[in-house]
């Protein structure tokens, strides 16, 4: 019994593969009679996603690219060990590079105040002087809503501290709204120096403005904090430089009046002497302190240079501005074989069902 079972398997795998073949084969034949359905269906299906992507508003996407340079300490190269010899700490110099490193100034593109002052910034869209506020406002269709809560947007143009508590409450929500939607900023690398600033929006020309704008609020920003302690040591410096020079050159002239008064001194006369002594010491020491003075001048003058420009711009936005919607080959693509698939699918399904109701 066991060898009738045995000798039985082989021939009805065959049967089960002949089965399979001929039901694949007539598959096939049902898909070729049904391939006028598959293209028209196909063809209305691609239709949707050609509509949807060119009836829709498409968002404009606006992006600068920039690297950091705020390590002082590596530009300043050799003067680093000039400045050791001399005495000079460098440190006082170079702090100010710590303040704002690569993860803290995405914060900073991000703050309020910046965003706030963004907004706040006059501009020439179109040939019309406004302010972004009032851009942005008429964008969002915000006004009538601002005008209800008694803000209008010609009241933003008046002194930012006579703002009233409700306009300072609606620049809030304004910054609130393009932080969550609008703004993009990171980097494309977690390991590299590269900080993308992005904005997007339905408007291509606000989206560029603001982006460009807003750059150039924490660039300016950034070079200001960045370089406020170099620019205050360099100033400190050059005026005790000033001075010491003055002192020099009080110095040379007092020497040179003792030397045309005693014009023949006798070496047996000391103390006819100690005038010109007095003097010589006194030139002496200040050429030291001028010197000293004059190299820290100098370290302080490269420290400063080495500042700038602290953000160095990589990319910036340019029209076109890219959009989110796809291009026309890549739906034509996947629409067709997206589309086929789908009808394949559907006819498929629809025979299944139909089988196995006549059964």
């Amino acid at each position: 019994m066991r060898f009738t079972q045995e000798s039985n398997m082989p021939k009805e795998e065959k049967i089960s593969l002949k089965n399979m073949f001929q039901g694949f084969k007539e598959w096939l034949m049902f898909i070729m009679d049904n391939r006028r359905k598959i293209v028209y269906g196909t063809l209305i299906i691609l239709v949707l996603p050609l509509s949807y992507n060119y009836l829709k508003s498409p968002l404009y996407y606006a992006n600068t690219s920039f690297v950091l340079e705020n390590d002082a300490s590596a530009s300043l190269g050799g003067l680093s060990s000039l400045a050791s010899i001399s005495g000079i700490n460098t440190s006082s110099l170079m702090s100010a590079s710590n303040l704002f490193q690569i993860d803290n100034i995405q914060e900073l593109y991000r703050s309020n105040n910046m965003l706030r002052q963004t907004l706040l910034e006059k501009v020439t869209i179109n040939g019309k002087s406004q302010i972004l506020i009032d851009y942005f406002a008429k964008a969002q269709k915000l006004e009538k809503k601002w005008i209800k809560e008694k803000v209008y947007l010609k009241d933003f143009l008046k002194d930012k501290k006579l703002y009233s508590r409700v306009q300072d409450s609606v620049l809030k929500e304004a910054v609130k709204l393009i932080k969550k939607d609008f703004l993009i900023v990171g980097k494309p690398n977690r390991n590299t120096s590269i900080l993308n600033v992005g904005f997007k929006h339905k408007d291509e020309v606000f989206a560029k403005i603001f982006n460009e704008v807003l750059v150039n609020k924490v660039n300016r920003f950034y070079y200001k904090t960045e370089t406020k302690k170099t620019s205050l040591n360099l100033k400190l410096l050059q005026t005790q430089t000033d001075s010491v020079k003055r002192l020099l050159d009080m110095s040379f002239l007092a020497l040179a009046e003792i030397d045309q008064n005693i014009p023949n001194i006798n070496p047996l006369v000391k103390t006819a002497k100690v005038p010109y002594q007095k003097a010589m010491a006194n030139l002496q020491a200040n050429q030291a302190i001028y010197l000293v003075v004059v190299k820290q001048l100098e370290l302080a003058k490269v420290t400063h240079r080495n500042k700038t420009p602290l953000i160095q711009i990589i990319d910036k936005p340019s029209f076109p501005l890219e959009n989110n919607r796809f291009k026309f080959l890549n739906i034509l693509i996947l629409g067709i074989f997206g589309g086929g698939v789908l009808m394949v699918l559907l006819l498929s399904l629809q025979r299944i069902i139909r089988q196995a109701l006549e059964e």
